[in-house]
């Protein structure tokens, strides 16, 4: 599956997508499906279109789309706190010019300028560029997330083990070898119980561990 049709493959809990991808479960809610502003005016979402009064209630999984793209509007926030609707400005940019679905998780968009909205008129696009460096492509379109580089064992594919980060080559999640490793397991043990490298196992555990840490700095930056 290798053409459009994957960025509409249906993969994570808005949490789990949050999770992956280091962002603040709130701040990625409001990215997807927008929210109500403090004097009770209604904020569209970023990502989405925004939903019939009648399926206002309606929550879906995130599309594998949707994530590359969220991934997108993190790495080009980065760490400069942007503001929402700065934010919102940059993406409506790609949504008006490009007409594919999508349209920030392209594979063309790594490279092209991006729009003059810092306070003093410049671009920082280092931050998306190094984002889109950790993607496999097909055509312009996402397969492969490598969340911490391409030499880090860790891959992430919508297509296998429904979109769980897993060991390279493998069907194991990283996940799943980080509770082991928890609960009392040895690495060294794990490796030759599951026939992989002692240098995969310990790539799997800081892996998770790291996200464990981000998470609490997400929710309190939130």
């Amino acid at each position: 599956m290798g053409d459009s049709a994957v960025l509409d493959l249906e993969m994570y809990s808005e949490s789990d997508a949050a999770r992956l991808l280091g962002v603040a479960p709130q701040t990625f809610g409001r990215w997807l499906d927008g929210y109500a502003a403090a004097d009770g005016t209604r904020r569209p979402p970023i990502l989405r279109a925004e939903p019939a009064a009648c399926d206002s209630s309606t929550r879906r999984f995130v599309t594998w789309g949707e994530f590359i793209e969220a991934g997108h509007l993190a790495a080009y926030r980065g760490h400069q706190r942007m503001p929402l609707q700065k934010l919102r400005q940059y993406a409506s940019m790609w949504q008006r010019s490009c007409d594919v679905p999508h349209p920030l998780a392209r594979r063309e968009l790594c490279t092209t300028p991006g729009s003059h909205l810092n306070d003093n008129g410049a671009v920082t696009a280092e931050s998306v560029t190094a984002f889109f460096d950790r993607i496999d492509f097909e055509g312009d379109i996402p397969v492969r997330y490598w969340p911490d580089g391409r030499n880090a064992h860790i891959v992430v594919d919508p297509r296998r083990q429904f979109g769980t980060p897993i060991i390279e080559g493998t069907r194991m999640g990283t996940e799943v070898l980080h509770g082991m490793y928890t609960a009392g397991d040895p690495a060294e043990w794990l490796a030759h119980a599951y026939s992989l490298d002692l240098v995969q196992v310990e790539a799997a555990i800081r892996f998770e561990q790291r996200l464990a840490n981000r998470k609490i700095i997400a929710y309190q930056a939130a």
